[in-house]
């Protein structure tokens, strides 16, 4: 059963975990149980939401005859998680500054690590849902009962996600445990998520190189997961029942680890690394300025030596949409395309920085990153206008470059001529341009003066169900814009062709010019 000081932490937590929703739920008069139940209420709302979209792509998949398809997506996902994982638990247990005023409490050390756990896991489920609709088209497919296979993938993906909790648990608490982690701390942490990211990555490369997909539609199956998957395709065998036996046993001997090491020392863990944290992020370096715009650049990149912030934004707005296309977007492009092409990518460009520029990018929380200078600035004689637009300057050119190596990345993986490559920089440079408009002035609508930690700055808004749903639905409408325009291309003469591209060109001028004209009279121009 679960006890009332636990249940009282999640309820906290919920409450944390997006302050501005739960703002506006107690401006409409919910309070209290009624409060805790409309979030939880929105948050299931929204992973049903993402769960039937999913459904509906991978409705067309057997995976009981996939199985290499099935391996690639469960690895996927395994390693996304584990990403995520890691980050978020640093996140919660580490980064925040919540944790101080409520560990002299007589809660039990038990209650507060699976408080927060909870919360990640609210803020993981997004990344992972994929692999739960893996788990249950497989088992379906396979004859089994839509019940048993509901109950059945259920349970084994709490299995599969619980292990993958545990370990990361171990690797940040056991580093935090280390004579090089309290020297270095922020260097540690950054290098163990620098890592996850570039194994994430890695691995999906590796696993596309390494597919073979020529004999038919399935991949080239992963070895390692054919376990998992006979769990699944042929659920009463006894590689199945071995599978099982070893899952559950690696979980409760890890559970069992995890309560004689880590939670014991829970509380003296957190107090002292939060403490260090705080201190470190207190300092600041002082240097000699000659013009207000310097002074003001200055103080912008003083805010990026906020800890771990680069790489918390790197990991939580790049890795996934990169891992995203990389994974269902490869494709060999090798082929010489002729310069009636170059408005497809052109488009493809805009669309790769609508892509890669959300929430959880650094344009669109650099100005809550003020804290309570904002209103400090905001109370000198300083233009706002002025000041805002050094800050959207420095967000823009660092989401430019992100998309710049992304965008690289991918023209070197697909063989992309180098005509092509230019086309979708320049168009890159627009949509990043007219995107990042959008997230900054919504960055100013939503800001936050009293963030505990990162996480909370991502998830306004919907959170990272509503960044995954959106992210999925424009990856569809790319795909879907893409493949009729490139379609017009491939099949009308060269003189039509560019009659295409010359439309498409007056659209995208019109329309960009309407779209910055607007953000121009709703925003820059209400500055003072």
């Amino acid at each position: 059963m679960i006890s009332k000081q636990l249940k009282s932490l999640i309820k906290v937590n919920m409450l944390l975990l997006n302050p501005q929703v739960t703002d506006r739920f107690r401006k409409k008069g919910f309070t209290g149980e009624s409060l805790t139940k409309r979030l939880f209420r929105q948050s299931a709302i929204s992973t049903l939401l993402f769960v039937l979209l999913y459904g509906f792509l991978m409705a067309a998949m057997d995976f009981s005859k996939m199985p290499g398809m099935f391996t690639f997506y469960v690895a996927l996902f395994i390693l996304l998680s584990f990403s995520q994982s890691i980050s978020g638990i640093y996140n919660v247990f580490f980064a925040g500054k919540d944790l101080p005023n409520y560990l002299p409490l007589p809660f039990k050390q038990r209650d507060i690590f699976l408080s927060k756990i909870a919360v990640l896991s609210l803020n993981i489920v997004p990344f992972t849902l994929p692999m739960l609709l893996v788990f249950f088209a497989t088992a379906w497919r396979s004859g089994m009962m839509i019940v048993l296979a509901v109950v059945w993938s259920i349970i084994g993906y709490l299995v599969v996600i619980s292990a993958i909790y545990l370990i990361c648990t171990f690797l940040v608490f056991g580093l935090v445990k280390t004579k090089l982690f309290k020297k270095h701390q922020n260097l540690v942490m950054s290098s163990l998520m620098t890592i996850s990211m570039v194994i994430a990555i890695g691995g999906i490369m590796i696993m596309n190189m390494n597919s073979d997909t020529g004999s038919g539609t399935d991949r080239t199956p992963i070895n390692f997961l054919m376990p998992l998957y006979a769990v699944f395709n042929k659920p009463f065998s006894m590689e199945s029942l071995l599978t099982w036996v070893v899952l559950i046993g690696a979980i409760i001997i890890l559970v069992l680890i995890l309560q004689k090491f880590v939670l014991p020392q829970l509380g003296e863990q957190l107090t002292s690394v939060n403490s260090s944290l705080t201190s470190f992020s207190r300092q600041r370096k002082h240097s000699k300025r000659f013009s207000l715009d310097q002074s003001l650049d200055a103080y912008n990149r003083q805010l990026l030596t906020e800890p771990n912030l680069i790489l918390q934004v790197v990991i939580n707005s790049v890795m996934v949409p990169l891992i995203f296309i990389i994974s269902f977007a490869f494709a060999d492009l090798s082929m010489n395309f002729d310069l009636k092409w170059i408005g497809v990518f052109f488009v493809s460009g805009m669309f790769l920085s609508i892509l890669t520029t959300n929430q959880s990018s650094l344009i669109s929380n650099l100005i809550s990153l003020d804290r309570s200078n904002f209103e400090f600035v905001y109370s000198l004689p300083i233009s706002m206008k002025k000041y805002l637009n050094r800050k959207f300057k420095l967000g823009y050119l660092f989401q430019v470059i992100v998309n710049l190596i992304i965008l690289i990345i991918m023209a070197l993986l697909i063989k992309l001529s180098w005509k092509m490559v230019v086309a979708m920089i320049i168009g890159m440079l627009l949509g990043t341009y007219l995107v990042c408009l959008h997230f900054f002035r919504r960055d100013f609508r939503l800001r936050s003066t009293n963030w505990t930690n990162i996480t909370e700055l991502f998830n306004r808004g919907g959170g990272n169900i509503a960044m995954m749903l959106s992210m999925t639905l424009n990856i569809l409408v790319s795909i879907l814009v893409i493949g009729i325009y490139s379609a017009g291309i491939f099949y009308l003469s060269s003189i039509f062709s560019w009659i295409v591209n010359g439309v498409v060109a007056a659209v995208i001028i019109i329309g960009g010019f309407v779209y910055y004209q607007n953000y121009r009279q709703t925003f820059w121009n209400q500055l003072l």
